[in-house]
């Protein structure tokens, strides 16, 4: 017996969205990332700061100081950790920031209790520090982070010397380090009475007295506030948005394709070594397909048919699996599309080509990144209809949509545009919904591979009936 479709709010995206009962197997709760090893480092900090916060007023003052230090050098490691046990999630960056935010709050109220002429600065700073913390993270929520640009000029040359794509380098790091630290120390001052000694020695005098104390303190008043200014200056910055590469789908009154750029090496390895991994668990299998000299896709997840979900269990899979919806948050509404599958499409070399077709209906569309070249004698080729073509010449060319009638294209006089996608490896490109496409017959040495995502319309999920189809699927739309 069919179980009754019921429609839940998943946090997808950085957004609430309805979702089916049957894709809960599809996201991810807080029970399974409350533990994650990157959050438990994120409690402590939180925790840290709040009892820094309260022992601020006694005389403990090297256990604040150790307390705020330690909240920020936790901070340099919880990032790695994420990514290195593969527990990245919108939670942990929430949280993180949270921990960033009562760590420069604390450091103001600590220092002003000492010295209220400093409370006008901190303030500045606290307030970019926040500001910036709650755009970092209202970002991060969307997965749409933007990565800055190269090439800064004038003031923001200084970001290519820290942050160059995202990436801290030695230098910001040590940025990042010298306002808490230039604070602590100077509100230390404070505490042990130091300020006015300070105020009549040098750096050479306690240099010459080796008095390793006043040094610290002095090396920390005048050569971390420059330091300590620039870092303010940077956290002002908002990196620039991602550039589309192409578009000819918002010029389109039905289907084409954007260009995104490049994919991250990291995520190209991790698609690389999947591929090889599937190649070897399945060799009979795949020989004989390739054999057939057909395009072919390898389905690691679908919707459609009897099961939904993982069709072959392999190392890195929940890797993919969340690589996968961030490029879903990322390029489409997440409350206006479900995944619908994906894996990897072949077309052999010497294969047959396809007729022009569309993926089942109007309502799918394909992220493809190419693991080969894509050339002029492998390429995938789609229709732009003419602008004047009515939505019933449309529909009547696209009535089976496994072999569309192109010939009602031009109807009436119309005309249409055959454009073909030559891109090198890793290229990001987006196949918008209702494109009518194909590949050409493989004239190359080498068999093209692609990677595929693929997303239907939520509208459209009751009304698509969708055959089941196996781990191989030969397309047979020639």
């Amino acid at each position: 017996m069919a179980r009754p479709t019921q429609e839940y709010l998943i946090y997808r995206g950085g957004k609430w969205v309805p979702q089916l009962v049957y894709d809960l197997d599809d996201h991810v709760t807080f029970a399974e990332i409350k533990f994650f090893y990157a959050n438990i480092v994120d409690y402590i900090r939180i925790i840290m700061c709040i009892v820094a916060g309260f022992i601020i007023t006694t005389e403990w003052h090297l256990l604040t100081a150790f307390l705020i230090l330690g909240s920020i050098l936790l901070d340099w490691i919880d990032g790695p950790i994420a990514r290195s046990y593969n527990q990245c999630c919108i939670f942990g960056s929430g949280i993180d920031w949270l921990a960033d935010i009562l760590g420069v709050v604390v450091i103001m109220a600590w220092w002003a209790r000492y010295d209220y002429t400093v409370i006008p600065w901190l303030l500045v700073a606290t307030s970019v520090e926040i500001s910036t913390g709650l755009f970092d993270f209202s970002v991060t929520a969307t997965a749409r982070y933007p990565k800055l640009k190269k090439g800064q000029s004038g003031f923001f040359l200084i970001l290519e010397w820290t942050m160059p794509e995202n990436e801290y380098t030695i230098f910001g790091t040590f940025l990042w380090l010298a306002y808490p630290f230039y604070c602590v120390f100077r509100t230390l001052e404070y505490c042990y009475g130091y300020y006015e000694i300070i105020n009549t020695t040098n750096i050479y005098t306690s240099l010459e007295e080796l008095n390793i104390v006043l040094t610290l303190f002095l090396l920390n008043r005048y050569l971390l506030f420059v330091p300590a200014v620039f870092y303010i200056c940077i956290k002002k910055v908002k990196p620039s948005a991602d550039e589309i590469v192409y578009d000819d789908v918002t010029t389109s009154i039905m289907g084409g394709l954007i260009h995104y750029g490049t994919l991250a090496t990291v995520y190209q390895k991790l698609l690389q070594d999947i591929y090889i991994d599937l190649q070897l668990k399945l060799h009979a299998e795949y020989k004989l397909v390739v054999s057939q000299r057909k395009v072919f896709w390898i389905n690691i997840w679908k919707r459609s048919g009897e099961k939904t979900g993982l069709m072959i269990e392999f190392d890195q899979s929940q890797k993919l699996d969340e690589l996968v919806h961030s490029w879903i948050a990322k390029y489409y509404d997440v409350n206006e599309v479900l995944l619908d599958g994906y894996g990897y499409i072949l077309n052999p070399a010497s294969s047959q080509a396809q007729a022009f077709h569309l993926d089942y209906t109007t309502d799918y569309s394909t992220i493809f990144i190419p693991l080969t070249e894509i050339s002029h004698n492998n390429a995938l080729q789609y229709i732009i209809p003419s602008p004047s073509t009515s939505s019933t010449i449309l529909s009547e060319a696209i009535q089976n949509p496994d072999c569309v009638d192109v010939s009602r294209l031009l109807k009436d006089g119309n005309y249409y545009s055959v454009r073909q996608c030559v891109a090198k490896p890793f290229t990001i490109f987006k196949m918008d919904f209702g494109t009518i496409h194909r590949a050409i017959s493989n004239q190359e040495s080498y068999d093209r591979l692609m990677f595929y995502v693929s997303v239907i319309k939520k509208s459209a999920i009751q009304t698509v009936k969708i055959p089941d189809e196996p781990l191989f699927q030969s397309a047979d739309k020639f």
